[in-house]
């Protein structure tokens, strides 16, 4: 990094600080603390890596410096106004779905893969349904945010076909579209509503989420090495089992029950920062289960987008996150935990 991009760390990382201690957020300064603590280690250990000229040096400098402005901007954007946290979201979001169009590229005709210049009119209803969900979630109007895009933009989108007369691709068109704005607007919008629940609420289901991503790479690492050091027989099968060996053959059953039941020990240190709900706090029996929860389908999640990349024939959704890959590469988990974890802590508590 220039000294520069350093600078601009600092002060961004700073101005969070400072303003989450003027606000009194003290569970938000610890976690950040412990975030800060936690990249300047990588730091050292990338720098350690290079130094000994090891293969991985490079990727874990460029993940690692990634993840430093992944955590300034996103710090940054909680601990402002109320409503710029809402438009980060809300830009990730349309940056999500952008993404995710523009790996299935636009032609006059639609084809397998590809969708139609036609399709462009369901695609900005799409995009519209970001600024209204962002306003809903605004002013808490729960109901309406609830059912907005999987009732009313998912019905528009038909109509929207047939004022057209269209007939040709239509079925594969409409699948495409729905696809991406359940995932991007309704599932990933779910954070939007979680910012009403408390910031810190965001953060646990984030940060477990992230920690999973990170923790089942070592995890399945471990149990390779463990498998391939045993011999033949029922535990070493059970170890090999895969989940889905077209979607991803490294991933297996033993690596994400395992990082799931390490993501519920985790869960537990955030029990005492959450905040007051309105029927109660957090127990920490609800909090091991939401956070397997967590693990489980953070595992599923990555998976899915896997398998659709897979399909389309992309190693990453874009190149925008050096190190990580694209947007989606980063959120793909999340949407699949913040919805469920979002309605698991709101049945329960409010």
């Amino acid at each position: 990094m220039t000294l520069l991009n350093k600078l601009v760390l600092l002060v961004a990382i700073g101005a969070s600080f400072v303003l989450l201690h003027m606000k009194g957020q003290t569970e938000m300064l610890w976690i950040m603390a412990v975030l800060v603590g936690l990249l300047s280690l990588f730091s050292i250990i990338w720098r350690v890596m290079e130094a000994k000229e090891m293969a991985m040096g490079p990727e874990i400098r460029d993940r690692t410096i990634t993840w430093w402005w992944m955590v300034a901007v996103f710090m940054l954007a909680l601990s402002t106004h109320r409503m710029v946290s809402f438009l980060f979201l809300g830009f990730l979001s349309f940056a999500a779905l952008r993404e995710y169009y523009s790996m299935l590229p636009m032609h006059e005709k639609a084809g397998d893969k590809v969708l139609s210049f036609k399709d462009r009119g369901a695609i900005l209803a799409s995009y519209l349904a970001i600024p209204t969900i962002i306003l809903l979630a605004y002013i808490e109007w729960y109901n309406l945010f609830i059912i907005l895009v999987p009732v009313y933009v998912f019905l528009l989108i038909p109509i929207l076909f047939i004022l057209q007369n269209r007939t040709q691709g239509c079925l594969k068109s409409m699948g495409i579209i729905a696809l991406g704005f359940m995932f991007f607007v309704h599932n990933f919008g779910h954070c939007l509503f979680m910012i009403n629940m408390g910031p810190i609420v965001l953060m646990y289901c984030i940060a477990l989420t992230e920690a999973r991503d990170l923790l089942s790479f070592w995890v399945g690492k471990g149990l390779a090495r463990k498998a391939a050091a045993k011999p033949e027989g029922k535990l070493r099968s059970f170890l090999e089992r895969k989940i889905a060996a077209e979607i991803s053959p490294k991933k297996t059953w033993a690596a994400g029950l395992v990082s799931a039941v390490l993501i519920a020990l985790l869960s537990l240190v955030f029990v005492p920062l959450m905040p007051d709900f309105p029927d109660g706090r957090m127990s920490y029996a609800y909090s091991a289960l939401v956070g397997f929860m967590i693990g489980m389908l953070g595992l599923f999640g990555d998976l899915a987008f896997s398998m659709v990349k897979r399909d389309i024939g992309v190693k990453d959704s874009g190149s925008s996150l050096p190190g990580h890959g694209g947007i989606i590469d980063r959120i793909d988990s999340l949407v699949f935990t913040v919805p469920i974890v979002f309605h698991l802590i709101y049945w329960q508590y409010f």
